[in-house]
């Protein structure tokens, strides 16, 4: 038996086939509240530990998201997309950077101002790109039980990583930490925006063919040849073209997060007060 038949056998036990949950059903909600005693146990955790203690377990949290992402992305090649990638599902969405950054975070200066960028990012957009998913998961709710799982499990754990990183004092809350990471969320922006062109031609290729649900790659919703499918975007864009819709989306973002981590920084000071 080869490599590749011994992945596919394996798969085909987790294959589980379902109706695909209801938004807001007893399966959403339960897995949200679920999704919200992680994000409690993260700002529990950043209290009791060193940061010595924080970075080790965001890296085993980033090394797990690895090991789920790995299994996300054979399921698909394999038993979904019949062998054919599928760029959309490419892990360089706003929800997939964390796991990166907790990877890279051992190998950053302690102290030093690109691991305070880590923690603030972490802190605003992974929390952003995590509750936004959980309250309207509409695009992981699937007919695969598994795959539906890994999106709620995903997002728990970004929540989880959000506030250890949020609650921890090397998250940086002035205005100069907030625009590291907006500078930050820019940079990957800018990629993700490099990634979509060049998957242009080739998810169209393969859409054509009928071996892929989609035709395009969104990666950070960032497509500069669609319009966006998030609903406020698109109506800008189709009225003032798709680069503005493009550009109030990323102001968005970056405004959430400010705002989010500012609620937060309010609420982590007020707990170590008590």
């Amino acid at each position: 038996m080869s490599a590749a038949e011994m992945i596919i056998r394996i798969l085909n036990i987790t294959a589980y086939r379902t109706d695909a949950p209801e938004m807001f059903g007893a399966f959403h909600i339960l897995t949200a509240l679920a999704a919200a005693a992680a994000a409690a146990a993260g700002a529990f955790a950043a209290r009791k530990l060193t940061d010595a203690g924080r970075c080790r377990l965001l890296f085993f949290a980033g090394v797990f998201l690895l090991v789920t992402e790995i299994y996300k992305q054979l399921f698909l090649y394999y038993i979904v997309n019949d062998q054919i990638f599928d760029w959309w599902f490419l892990p360089f969405q706003l929800c997939s950077v964390p796991m990166y950054l907790c990877l890279l975070l051992p190998f950053t200066r302690p102290e030093g101002i690109l691991r305070k960028a880590f923690y603030t990012f972490l802190a605003g957009y992974a929390f952003v790109g995590a509750a936004a998913s959980l309250i309207w998961p509409e695009d992981f709710l699937r007919p695969y039980l598994s795959l539906t799982l890994h999106g709620f499990v995903w997002h728990g754990i970004l929540l989880f990583i959000s506030l250890l990183a949020a609650f921890s004092d090397m998250t940086d809350y002035s205005a100069k930490g907030q625009a590291r990471a907006a500078g930050l969320f820019t940079a990957l922006s800018c990629i993700a925006v490099i990634i979509n062109v060049i998957a242009e031609p080739r998810m169209a290729a393969a859409y054509s063919a009928g071996g892929i649900e989609h035709n395009y790659a969104a990666m950070f919703y960032l497509n500069p040849y669609h319009y966006s499918s998030q609903p406020i975007v698109s109506t800008v864009q189709s009225h003032a073209g798709i680069a503005a819709g493009l550009i109030l989306y990323m102001l968005a973002v970056i405004a959430a997060a400010w705002i989010c981590s500012s609620l937060i920084c309010r609420l982590s000071h007020s707990g170590q007060n008590k």
